[in-house]
């Protein structure tokens, strides 16, 4: 194998490795659960909205919902699939991705958590945003209303981009509904294929000197005629 050869092996692995790695740097995981006590025994909709502030493009990926109420119907707008989990997209510039999911009746507890790919926005983008909102049984209405600056009533708001620092939670104006939020561990990554590749890429490389200087030595028949 020659030296080009060689050295291409150990750049396409190296940078293989980069990139897994840095994909998993990217990856921010929250944990949410709710104390819906307030709303026991009435109808709601919990709306969750990914909304595309431009590039470069992310995904959140949202759990299925835990809860001793009854869920009752889904409905989606955007790029959203799944049943539970769910995946939003804002791939193609796709600005409002939605997911309505209708309790009848909400009961005292809720939790999920979702993960996001967390790209920060380019420069001249907004950051991406996933948030969740508590509506009446139309949709239309907030139930819950929060200290949200942009009085859009948000439970919290996630810019992705910045990791655990990116998610912010409202307080509540209600009694008897809390929400508490918490960054999940992101565990250390497994050797994933790429560093594979580049420790048998590094292991070639050491093999191919170990040969070249095997090549090169004389052996002890020549060193014998060249003394003589």
């Amino acid at each position: 194998m020659t030296r080009v050869s060689m050295r291409r092996i150990v750049m396409s692995a190296t940078v293989g490795f980069v990139v897994v790695s840095s994909t998993l740097a990217r990856a921010t995981t929250i944990d949410i659960t709710m104390d819906t006590s307030a709303l026991n025994g009435v109808p709601a909709v919990l709306a969750f909205d990914f909304i595309d502030g431009g590039l470069p493009d992310n995904s959140v990926t949202l759990s299925a919902l835990t809860s001793d109420g009854t869920q009752f119907s889904t409905l989606t707008a955007g790029n959203v699939t799944g049943g539970g989990p769910w995946t939003f997209s804002d791939a193609g510039g796709s600005f409002l991705n939605e997911l309505l999911v209708t309790f009848n009746p909400m009961r005292t507890s809720l939790s999920f958590s979702f993960t996001t790919t967390d790209n920060p926005p380019a420069p001249g983008s907004l950051p991406d945003a996933f948030s969740v909102f508590v509506l009446d049984s139309t949709g239309a209405f907030p139930l819950i209303t929060t200290d949200d600056p942009t009085q859009a009533d948000a439970l919290f708001l996630f810019n992705l981009g910045q990791g655990p620092e990116g998610l912010t939670v409202f307080a509540v104006d209600q009694s008897g509904f809390t929400v508490d939020a918490s960054s999940a561990p992101i565990p250390a990554p497994e050797p994933g294929i790429a560093a594979l590749l580049l420790v048998g890429a590094m292991a070639l490389l050491a093999l191919g000197r170990f040969a070249r200087l095997r090549i090169r030595a004389p052996s002890p028949t020549r060193r014998f005629i060249e003394l003589h």
